[in-house]
């Protein structure tokens, strides 16, 4: 009997067992299931939203940055790791300023970095209160994912990786060359590539370009430039006629700003950036503060001579072709040359703002017969306007001592200045 006992509780445990087993076996079946599951959607986000970048940059907490250039099992661990990482992304999150950008930069992170194709990905691993993904712009970014995943686990693979990759820093130098350039050839600027008219930039990877632009524009620096340097630099060699040149250097790009300096003389400046091969200096941002200002100028300009054509006194300037030769046709009167001579003045001050102040004691009159035209009327942007029939007109020409001048026509009947025209070089 007690034996019989025995094998039943045997057979009881042994089905329990069993049972235990099935029920962790269908358990770990459905949480793998469920992670695939998660895994798929989450690579469908990056999939969707994100390119592969050109190479993956990681800064460890020491200050030390490591890349992964794009098919290496560095790469691929990595980017597969964030693929899988993304729960969420919207280019509707919240907007970093360049400080804040700046401060993220200094600690540990993983940068996705692109030579054109988009702006760079950077994922913060140091100090993080919410892991997140972030979309870099020329300065700032923007928040695109939050709850990002598996941080520990990219901060493995990324150390783990870096064993056997190359440590480098984001320090770089600036020098400016002792020996004036008052010009460079044309053939000599042609081997740089031109920012604009006035500033032009060249990379220089090997000490052999170097010696050939050291040849080229007379460089001269107070450090030597040797083979040593480009084994973990490389050079940006920067001609330009605005002197003032301020560099900012990340891991994605370099920003270049240009300006003028008081009493600056009209020449040449040679700026030399020697810079870590981290730097993705394929991405230069060139910034000419003085193109701007002339812009700017330009365009105040261009608001205010539109503004003086629309309050033209219409009583003394003919802005409407067909209204204005209606009246012409039925006016019978004419009036006398001195009467124009009157009227002439306010043209003779409003052509200042179109070609400049002409002596008066030039002034000669002369009778005949013209196209009314809107030398006065037309908007800085808008194309040349004439009518298509002529009337008689006093013509006063005024012109400096090399034959410029300018012409403005009044017309007999009405007493009205109906064009103009400058003349000489």
């Amino acid at each position: 009997m007690k034996k019989r006992t025995k094998i039943i509780i045997i057979c009881i445990l042994t089905m329990i067992a069993v049972g235990l087993i099935i029920a962790l076996f269908v358990s770990s079946n459905d949480t793998i299931q469920i992670s695939n599951k998660e895994n798929q959607e989450n690579q469908a986000i990056y999939e969707k939203n994100i390119i592969d970048p050109d190479r993956i940059v990681y800064r460890n907490q020491n200050g030390q940055y490591y890349q992964f250039a794009k098919d290496t099992d560095g790469y691929n661990q990595i980017r597969d790791c964030v693929k899988n990482s993304l729960v969420i992304y919207s280019e509707s999150g919240n907007t970093l300023t360049q400080e804040e950008i700046d401060q993220i930069h200094e600690k540990s992170f993983i940068e996705f970095d692109y030579e054109t194709a988009s702006k760079n990905y950077i994922i913060p691993l140091e100090e993080v209160e919410e892991p997140e993904m972030i979309k870099l712009g020329t300065t700032g970014g923007i928040v695109v994912s939050t709850n990002v995943e598996h941080l520990e686990e990219m901060t493995k693979i990324a150390e783990e990786q870096s064993k056997s990759a190359i440590p480098y820093t984001l320090e770089y130098k600036e020098m400016i060359s002792r020996n004036p350039i008052q010009t460079i050839e044309y053939k000599y600027l042609q081997r740089f590539k031109e920012i604009n008219y006035k500033i032009h930039q060249v990379k220089i990877q090997d000490m052999e370009t170097y010696e050939l632009y050291k040849a080229m524009c007379n460089l001269a620096f107070d450090e030597e430039i040797n083979e040593e340097i480009f084994e973990n630099n490389d050079l940006i060699l920067t001609v330009s006629l605005v002197p003032k040149i301020d560099v900012k250097v990340s891991i994605g790009n370099i920003q270049y700003t240009y300006d003028q300096l008081d009493d600056a003389v009209m020449q040449y400046t040679a700026h030399l950036l020697v810079v870590s091969k981290i730097v993705n200096t394929d991405c230069i941002y060139n910034t000419d503060l003085t193109e701007i200002d002339a812009k700017v100028d330009r365009e105040e300009f261009e608001l205010e001579y539109d503004e003086a054509v629309e309050n033209l006194d219409t009583e003394i300037f003919v802005k409407d072709f067909d209204s204005f030769y209606q009246e012409y046709q039925s006016a019978t009167g004419e009036i006398t040359q001195e009467q124009a001579e009157e009227i002439v003045e306010v043209g003779f001050e409003e052509a200042e703002r179109v070609v400049g102040d002409y002596d008066k004691e030039t002034q000669e009159c002369t009778e005949t017969e013209v196209k009314p035209n809107g030398f006065f009327t037309r908007k800085y942007n808008e194309g040349e306007q004439m009518a298509q029939y002529t009337v008689e007109v006093y013509a006063f020409t005024r012109k400096d001592e090399m034959g410029n001048g300018v012409e403005i026509y009044v017309d007999k009947k009405l007493g009205k200045i109906v064009g103009a025209r400058a003349f000489g070089d």
